[in-house]
């Protein structure tokens, strides 16, 4: 069998002084490969530090396994590098006295090597990402970057972003940066952006983009910059309530301010309740009002509605308002409003906004309104011409598809009275089409 030296030769050469056989290890591996002959050599030579070696049983192991044993593999890295599982460990002929550790084994100028320090993902940018943030790719990385890098990186981001000042917030691709920063930022860096909106919340709330900007610092900035922000528009509410851009800012102001903050708002409004629940955006704002505000604060504006509930529901905005009411509010005014419209139901259910609010009233009523409203919309002398309306058709279908027991057992047969007459026209054979729905219904109970 051929022995396989140690790696480095030390002990090839017998002549050589111990330290030019060390000088020649330190050029190679630490592991090392040792055969009995070698290791009865070192038994004797003066060891100080630890060391591993690897036994390799398929080569060394002898004919007769009484003779000696080799120790099993010290740590899991030499573990790693035998092929198949060493005999049982046998009394070791060599004893304690046995130190692979010697110097030859541990070079002196051995250093462990560290990995480098991760490098900043947006290092190859830096400088850059304000311009980035004004165009559509780069402002689209920034978004996404911002959502997953460290916390060094986003600082990086934002303190380029605050040096921008106030062009990035009205920017048609930076507004997204800066809302991204708002959103993941820390609360140091979302004061410091709310600051720079400071005494300028009116010029950004009228702004196509900066007034996205303002609505997303009013959802994450703390209450004290919420309410500073909110008060510059004290003086300004109908000018705001007036703009398409800015209205949305006063309705976040709704949502997101305790009432005490915002009333500001409402008492603004209230003198001028019926025009703005009819305007384009003022019934935006008039809905979140009756969502949020507290109910006492605001009844003398839901009362105005409700005396106004037949007119509004004509218009073309008032109407959501009626929705938005019949909706949200608790029973005793949802009730109070449905049964206002009692005695106009055949001249709103005609009417193209009104018919909505009369179908919205069939699926929020309890079954005492649903009773009356069929009572008043079957009524011989309407009934036939209700059905073949083009707006006062979709009535007729919900009180057939709400009606429960006998109220619909009655509307089933007067619309059977007429389904000759209702094929010929269109919007007749749409309640025909209703009718057969109601029915399979009823026979799969």
């Amino acid at each position: 069998m051929n022995e396989i030296k140690l790696i480095g030769n030390i002990l090839a050469e017998d002549n050589d002084s111990d330290e030019e056989q060390f000088r020649r290890f330190t050029k190679t591996k630490r592991h090392v490969l040792l055969n009995k002959d070698e290791l009865d050599q070192l038994i004797e030579r003066p060891t100080s530090a630890p060391s591993v070696y690897l036994p390799f049983p398929q080569v060394f192991w002898p004919e007769k396994e009484e003779e000696y044993s080799i120790p099993k593999a010290t740590n899991d890295l030499a573990a790693l590098s035998i092929n198949e599982d060493p005999k049982p460990a046998q009394p070791s002929v060599y004893g304690p006295s046995l130190n692979l550790g010697a110097a030859e084994f541990v070079p002196g100028n051995f250093q462990v090597s560290m990995p480098p320090p991760k490098r900043s993902e947006l290092a190859d940018i830096r400088g850059r990402i304000a311009e980035m943030s004004r165009e559509q790719a780069g402002s689209r990385y920034l978004q996404q970057k911002i959502e997953t890098v460290l916390p060094e990186d986003k600082q990086l981001i934002f303190e380029e972003i605050y040096r921008a000042g106030f062009g990035l917030l009205v920017d048609v691709f930076g507004n997204y940066v800066v809302q991204k920063v708002l959103e993941y930022g820390n609360l140091e860096q979302r004061r410091s952006i709310a600051n720079l909106m400071s005494g300028r919340v009116i010029e950004l709330s009228t702004h196509m983009y900066g007034c996205r900007v303002v609505q997303k610092a009013l959802e994450v900035v703390e209450i004290d910059q919420k309410r500073y922000l909110a008060h510059e528009l004290r003086g300004h509410v109908e000018k705001c309530v007036e703009d398409q851009n800015a209205n949305h800012v006063v309705q976040k102001c709704v949502e997101v301010l305790p009432y005490p903050y915002m009333s500001f708002i409402v008492d603004d409004l209230r003198m001028n309740t019926i025009y703005w629940a009819e305007h384009a955006y003022g019934c935006r704002v008039v809905q979140r009002i009756i969502e949020f505000c507290p109910k006492e604060a605001i009844m003398d504006m839901v009362n105005a509605i409700i005396r106004n509930a037949v007119d509004l529901s004509k218009k073309n905005y008032g109407n959501y308002v009626i929705q938005h009411i019949l909706d949200k509010e608790q029973a005793p005014l949802k009730s109070q409003l449905i049964v206002s419209f009692l005695g106009r139901l055949y001249e709103l259910s005609k009417h193209k906004f009104a018919s909505n609010v009369i179908e919205k009233c069939l699926i929020v009523g309890n079954p005492e309104h649903i009773r009356a409203f069929a009572k008043e919309l079957f009524a011989p002398e309407h009934v036939f011409e209700l059905m073949t309306d083009k707006f006062a058709n979709f009535v007729i279908q919900k009180a057939l598809e709400v009606s429960r027991g006998e109220v619909q057992n009655q509307l089933i047969l007067k619309v059977t009275e007429h389904s000759a007459a209702l094929k010929t026209f269109p919007y007749g054979r749409h309640v025909l089409t209703c009718l057969e729905k109601v029915k399979k219904g009823i026979s799969n109970q």
